[in-house]
């Protein structure tokens, strides 16, 4: 999916283009197809390292690699990217292992052992340079097949495509959307993510539901929200239906480790005095 996704990836081919120098050193974590990589190498790159844990994919790439004559310039590395063996101080690190508020994927694990084990040091460039983690409270119809369906809502954009025959879900934004997070990936990242944020209602509605989105910065000039393949916002069932009014202030404390999936995101009300009246998201 994330190579048939165009939008995402000539988003980073723009982003490796502009940051890449000739003869650079780069660590592509968890290359897959290999693509990024491949764009890394026509941007000049003197070395790549081709970092993939799945023994196919990392067949098939060094198969690639071959059938377009880049064996001199990128070798893959067959592992754990968090375990295997890399030269420190590389020029650039291209990780693109995200998910939606870096909760279900590794980015944030990768970056810190990669910081750990001096691969990146205070010279390298990372791609992505950062991640924005942004929530809105939401009605959702959570009716599916004549069912209400508690479980978190994957909204992906091409879901909404006529004719595609997803079933679509009608979401209506009932606050503001505001940013919970704000990741960088040039420093150490700390995997908890405890803060409080302010929603503001936009409108009269019953909110059933929190949605996750994000905001995924490659460079200082190339921004991406939710593409095909790429961020898709994530809806989070409310166990506490909220009442939400134009102009109110909601008040939420949220909570959540970075890697440890969505099970690991709790909002909760920043005043307890007001607990029947905000929602709960339990961790389980």
């Amino acid at each position: 999916m994330c190579l048939k996704d165009t939008v995402r990836t000539q988003a980073f081919r723009e982003a490796i283009q502009r940051v890449v120098r000739p003869g650079d050193v780069v660590v592509d974590a968890g290359a897959g197809t290999g693509i990024l990589s491949f764009f890394a190498a026509e941007a000049g790159a003197g070395r790549v390292l081709a970092v993939e844990i799945d023994p196919l994919l990392a067949a098939r790439l060094r198969t690639s690699i071959e059938r377009n004559g880049l064996a001199s310039t990128i070798t893959v590395v067959e592992g754990d990217i968090r375990e295997v063996s890399l030269p420190p101080g590389v020029d650039v690190v291209i990780a693109e292992i995200i998910e939606t508020g870096l909760m279900d994927e590794l980015q944030a694990d990768a970056i810190a052992t990669l910081f750990a084990s001096g691969v990146i040091a205070s010279h390298t460039t990372v791609i992505p340079a950062s991640y924005t983690t942004c929530l809105d409270l939401v009605s959702v119809n959570d009716i599916y097949y004549g069912f209400s369906i508690a479980a978190p809502k994957h909204e992906w954009p091409f879901y909404n495509d006529p004719g595609s025959h997803w079933h679509a879900t009608p979401v209506s934004s009932l606050t503001d959307r505001v940013a919970a997070a704000d990741i960088t990936f040039h420093d150490r990242i700390a995997a908890a993510v405890d803060t409080t944020v302010v929603l503001t209602g936009l409108r009269d509605g019953l909110a059933n539901g929190i949605r996750v989105s994000g905001r995924l910065h490659l460079t200082d000039e190339i921004e991406l929200g939710a593409t095909n393949a790429l961020n898709g916002d994530k809806i989070i069932d409310l166990n506490v239906p909220i009442a939400v009014h134009a102009g109110q202030s909601i008040p939420l404390r949220v909570r959540y480790r970075l890697g440890g999936g969505l099970g690991s995101f709790v909002a909760t009300p920043a005043n307890a005095s007001e607990s029947l009246a905000l929602p709960l998201v339990p961790h389980r």
